[in-house]
């Protein structure tokens, strides 16, 4: 009886050994545990820091550059608009000009447009049929700013979103000048005859070069097409 209750002490002790030992381990590897969760979010959070800080100069570096397109846009622009009103307001007091003066009128109403246009690459601006060592080259011969309403209208009527949106060529071969304009069309916009624009440029054409021009234009569902024609004398 004394050896079965020695025996029973025994067990029992390394019963309650076992079972303290295991309970100890068991706290051990939940507080490994949830030191690891710790480390873990403590880890994510500074990798989060530091992506943050990598973002933020790489965010700021391309607002930078975003300012520096919008500020040179804004500066070509301001030297357009203050050339293209000095032409506007002084240069057509003799209601002539050149067709070197009106072709610099052109490129200066497009720079304009491109401060407001992220398809400034689609408008063709085509002068290689310019003969210029002719005398109505540098001479005033046309009528000032006859090119306008051309340009006007494409951009109030056409489809400024168009990959091939505008095309403007101008010409000059012997005593014909002649201006041509092609623009791409929106599918529900409807063009009439003209309105007060038409109707003006007109007037001041049979003012000042009666029986000198010839002007037609021509449209389909996809384009419209806008010719002036002048017989300088």
């Amino acid at each position: 009886n004394e050896e079965f209750i020695v025996i029973a002490l025994v067990c029992l002790s390394i019963s309650v050994w076992l079972f303290l030992k295991l309970k100890n381990e068991r706290k051990q590897k939940e507080k490994l545990s949830k030191d690891f969760t710790r480390l873990m979010a403590d880890n994510a959070l500074l990798e989060a820091e530091q992506l943050k800080f990598q973002l933020q100069p790489h965010t700021l570096n391309n607002i930078l550059a975003d300012l520096k397109l919008i500020a040179s846009k804004l500066n070509t622009g301001m030297d357009s608009l203050s050339e293209t009103l000095e032409y506007i307001l002084y240069r057509g007091k003799g209601h002539f000009v050149s067709v070197k003066d009106e072709i610099d009128f052109i490129n200066k109403y497009i720079a304009l447009k491109d401060i407001f246009s992220s398809e400034i690459d689609s408008i063709k601006i085509n002068t290689i049929q310019i003969d210029k060592n002719s005398p109505h080259y540098s001479n005033p011969c046309i009528p000032h700013l006859i090119t306008a309403y051309f340009i006007e209208n494409a951009f109030k009527h056409g489809d400024a979103n168009h990959k091939e949106f505008l095309t403007i060529t101008v010409a000059l071969t012997g005593n014909v000048f002649e201006i041509s304009v092609i623009n791409k069309i929106k599918k529900t916009n409807v063009i009439g005859n003209g309105g007060l624009g038409l109707s003006n440029m007109k007037k001041r054409l049979d003012l000042l070069v009666s029986n000198q021009y010839e002007m037609k234009n021509e449209r389909n569902e996809e384009e419209y097409h806008a010719v002036l024609r002048i017989q300088i004398k």
